[in-house]
């Protein structure tokens, strides 16, 4: 089974994407900020992250930046409603982005691509 680590400050979305994802087949550990998505990530076998961008102690892109540095070969998803602050650096920092308002379906489809579910 696979270990999906999704950060989000907002508690709506992570009890939204832990039951979504426990429901695809996958093992969820969440976070409620940048620091505690790192302090998880080393402390779980994490095989995919799903990252907010909008966090408050780190960003998205500044965990995504420190995750690809520390395990480049783990897929690391932008998954945000404000894509007009993100950088694109797909492939460098993140593998995707989806955009919130696409839908969970279209998050699921990309996890599960990306995770090789």
């Amino acid at each position: 089974m696979k270990t999906l680590l999704v950060v989000d400050d907002d508690e709506n979305i992570r009890l939204i994407l832990r039951e979504e994802f426990c429901f695809a087949g996958f093992n969820v550990v969440t976070a409620v900020d940048g620091e505690e998505g790192l302090v998880a990530f080393n402390e779980q076998a994490i095989d995919i992250v799903i990252l907010d961008l909008d966090m408050p102690k780190l960003t998205g892109e500044e965990v995504a930046m420190k995750l690809k540095n520390q395990a480049p070969e783990v897929p690391v998803i932008i998954y945000t409603g404000n894509p007009e602050r993100l950088e694109q650096h797909i492939g460098l920092k993140y593998n995707a982005v989806v955009l919130k308002s696409s839908g969970i379906e279209e998050l699921v489809t990309k996890v599960t691509e990306l995770a090789n579910v």
